[in-house]
């Protein structure tokens, strides 16, 4: 693995784990001292971040880029109308096999299991419905989504409460898609989206320790 690639893959999983606060500043310098890296890969992570939306640069430098109200719903709005076409193609195409599969990865996961893996499966799972439909261009679209989605996600998967209904949502979904119940399909994943983003906003908005410290744009302080 190239050092740019190290420090692309370590600073990223730490800015959508919130390890890295929305709003965090932060110099090149410090980067080459955390990662032992040189000025050139850094920069060169740093610009790839800032591609995909995880970072921002002005005149006093860098930082992690604040969560944003306004894209969220945005963003959330577009995934609804994307993984309707996606998954009503998917209840045409989806190999058994496949829905197996991803059935074992959703089922893997325990209600007391690491927080990341869960955050990981979780993303996987609608990226892998989008791969169902035959259509490369929707499993883009998704993969870009939910990695747009990824900060105000890692709040979904905080509480027990909150991992025991995304497995049980999660199955439901996987179990109509194979019983190819397309409007079905279509009306469970628009409602699971829109629950998920009603939720995110919620956490964001409250008084909750997993808020407190963020860098909030479009919402209360």
């Amino acid at each position: 693995m190239s050092q740019m690639h190290s420090v692309y893959e370590q600073m990223r999983e730490n800015i959508l784990s919130l390890g890295m606060k929305p709003g965090e500043r932060f110099s090149e310098r410090t980067l080459e001292s955390r990662f032992e890296a040189s000025r050139t890969p850094i920069r060169a992570a740093l610009s790839r971040l800032e591609g995909e939306g995880l970072v921002c640069r002005d005149e006093r430098g860098w930082s992690v880029t604040p969560i944003s109200f306004g894209e969220i719903e945005q963003v959330s709005e577009f995934r609804r109308c994307i993984e309707r076409d996606a998954i009503a193609l998917a209840c045409e195409r989806a190999d058994p096999g496949h829905i197996d599969v991803v059935v074992e990865m959703v089922t893997s996961c325990t209600i007391d299991g690491p927080r990341a893996e869960w955050h990981r499966v979780g993303t996987e799972l609608h990226v892998e419905i989008a791969r169902m439909s035959g259509n490369a261009f929707f499993v883009r679209a998704i993969e870009d989504v939910m990695l747009r989605l990824a900060r105000a996600r890692w709040l979904e998967v905080w509480t027990t409460e909150g991992r025991e209904r995304s497995i049980r949502e999660h199955l439901h979904i996987l179990e109509l898609i194979r019983e190819r119940r397309r409007d079905e399909a279509v009306e469970a994943i628009t409602t699971h989206a829109s629950d998920a983003c009603r939720r995110s906003l919620a956490a964001l908005m409250g008084d909750t320790k997993q808020r407190r410290g963020l860098a909030i744009v479009g919402g209360s302080a």
